[in-house]
């Protein structure tokens, strides 16, 4: 299974606008290529507050095969959202998730934040790379990519600038 961490942040670090949830801050060139990135992922992994945002976005898009998965402390509490093979809520551990998705003949994972999300599948050493488009904003204030204390050590796999912007896709392997 390989897991790929994806993630727009701005020069300063942060995944969020101060306190805004989501990234419609992000770039209309970041946005294209985050779509067209996602379509080569058969499940992402996402935690409930990053859902809350994307929640009818998502209900879109439901039948395309993709299974996503959210990470949150009450999966009771989805049970008029949840969809079979669709869209799942659980309380699993990185691992138990990853285990599922493998057993399900899953082959490729996008983590989509937040932070606790970040933080529990680096800290399990689960994520093969780290995708991480950087915007040229600064927030000074905001949710950082990690919110817990880690030495993660990086690899640089290849960077790109976006057609028609000033933002920088940086992709990484994380070492293990």
């Amino acid at each position: 299974m390989r897991v790929v961490l994806i993630v727009a942040q701005s020069l300063d670090g942060f995944i969020t606008r101060h306190d805004e949830p989501g990234v419609a801050w992000a770039s209309e060139a970041d946005q294209l290529w985050f779509r067209q990135s996602l379509q080569q992922f058969d499940s992402q992994v996402m935690a409930s507050a990053t859902y809350a945002t994307v929640r009818d976005h998502l209900q879109i898009k439901l039948a395309d095969g993709c299974l996503r998965i959210v990470m949150t402390r009450q999966p009771k509490s989805y049970a008029v959202d949840h969809q079979t093979n669709s869209l799942e809520f659980t309380d699993q551990s990185p691992a138990t998730i990853l285990q599922s998705l493998e057993q399900a003949e899953r082959k490729s994972c996008a983590l989509l934040g937040g932070a606790t999300v970040h933080d529990a599948f680096l800290q399990a050493g689960l994520v093969d790379e780290i995708w991480v488009t950087v915007e040229p904003r600064l927030f000074g204030d905001g949710t950082p990519i990690i919110q817990q204390q880690q030495d993660q050590r990086l690899q640089l796999i290849d960077h790109q600038r976006l057609p028609n912007s000033d933002s920088l896709v940086v992709r990484y392997r994380v070492k293990k």
